[in-house]
């Protein structure tokens, strides 16, 4: 498996200097968080030539969106997060498409998305919602030759696999997080593992606890401090067969940001090992 980062570009002036700092972790791959205004071809042109530069294999790109409507926590989210919202959906679908067409200049396959809170009644009117927002996207991004992966969380398990084989099309896959798992109150990733199986696609190296406030996510923490069994969930991912990508994800700034992706790279990297 290849150990990477997750890395935001913010200023497509400062391509190769965060690139560069990718290296300087001692990491080869990321995955690319950029969400500007309007996507430009020549903005990817720019930062695939920083990444050429640097020896850095993008593995795909996080497409968020534009707005700062979302709040996350599990109560107001269920209102303002991802696909399921009727007064930002259009909007949200738009740069999504928009997303779709940056991550086929840049030349990789992969685009990943945080759909929102997947109802877990799939004869609600809000599911049928979500199936043909995700049919819609999922049918951009064959078209362009992309894989589309769902970042996992907020939804049980079964819910997502549900979504992926309603719809029915080879190219939905799955962004592993198990932080999420536990985070957003859906318990053991090991076991979320079991029915996620074949459709694991990337991982993140992030690691947290269960909520304890209904209304909050449970806290993250440093990769091996938090409730994440990583020796099981690696182990779980060889038997599925899974030879991919981890990608570390450490969601808070400044130095103590690169330390703690030392250590979880540290950590990742022994337990790699023991394999």
């Amino acid at each position: 498996m290849k150990l990477g980062v997750l890395l935001r570009i913010k200023d497509i002036n400062s391509c190769n200097e965060e690139f560069q700092k990718v290296r300087e972790l001692g990491l080869e791959t990321c995955q690319l968080v950029y969400k500007p205004k309007e996507y430009k071809k020549e903005d990817a042109e720019i930062i695939k030539e920083a990444a050429d530069k640097a020896g850095v294999e993008i593995s795909a790109q996080f497409c968020g969106y534009y707005d700062n409507y979302t709040i996350w926590d599990i109560y107001y989210g269920y209102c303002t997060a991802g696909l399921n919202v009727e007064a930002y959906r259009a909007e949200r679908l738009e740069y999504l498409c928009a997303g779709a067409e940056f991550v086929h200049w840049l030349g990789i396959t992969d685009m990943i998305i945080h759909a929102g809170f997947i109802p877990n009644n799939p004869f609600s009117p809000e599911y049928a919602t979500m199936l043909s927002s995700i049919e819609f996207l999922s049918s951009k991004c064959q078209a362009l030759g992309l894989n589309l992966l769902f970042e996992t969380g907020a939804e049980s398990p079964i819910t997502l696999l549900r979504l992926i084989q309603d719809i029915g099309r080879d190219n939905l896959f799955i962004n592993f997080d198990p932080a999420n798992v536990l985070m957003y109150g859906y318990g053991n990733p090991v076991d979320a593992l079991h029915v996620y199986g074949k459709y694991v696609r990337n991982v993140h190296g992030k690691d947290g606890l269960l909520p304890e406030n209904p209304r909050k996510l449970g806290k993250e923490t440093v990769v091996g401090e938090g409730m994440v069994d990583f020796p099981r969930v690696l182990r779980k991912l060889k038997e599925l067969g899974y030879d991919r990508y981890i990608t570390i994800e450490r969601e808070i700034s400044g130095p103590r940001q690169i330390e703690d992706i030392l250590k979880a790279k540290k950590y990742i990297e022994k337990l790699l090992s023991e394999l």
